[in-house]
């Protein structure tokens, strides 16, 4: 069974703007705490480091109560990774990987979901 700190990776196209990447804490965390950070595409590494240092919550990515921390440099990769994802293909108008679990370093997307409009 996977286990590890529940992330989330998103994004979501807006008008006159283009795709907005969002990160934070996954699973329920997302939806309870609302600590999410935003950057506009293209998204480089710097600014996607600069996004997981600003969650409020960022102290649990660096291990908690004996959790090994979650690989921030990996985390800031899938957030570019995203971000390259979302220019080659800008018909996606909302993305959502929730969770993805950071377990030392190892992060696994677990669940996915893609609104693609043309």
């Amino acid at each position: 069974m996977l286990s590890g700190v529940e992330l989330f990776a998103g994004a979501s196209r807006e008008s006159g703007f283009g795709h907005l990447i969002l990160c934070g804490l996954g699973g329920i965390f997302v939806e309870v705490l609302k600590d999410v950070t935003s950057g506009l595409t293209p998204l480089g590494k710097t600014e996607a480091g600069m996004m997981i240092e600003g969650l409020r919550g960022k102290k649990i990515l660096e291990g908690v109560r004996g959790q090994k921390p979650v690989d921030k440099d990996k985390f800031a990769t899938i957030l570019t990774r995203l971000s390259a994802l979302l220019e080659a293909a800008p018909e996606i108008a909302e993305m959502d990987i929730n969770p993805l679990l950071g377990d030392g370093s190892k992060i696994v997307a677990v669940d996915a979901r893609i609104n693609i409009k043309k």
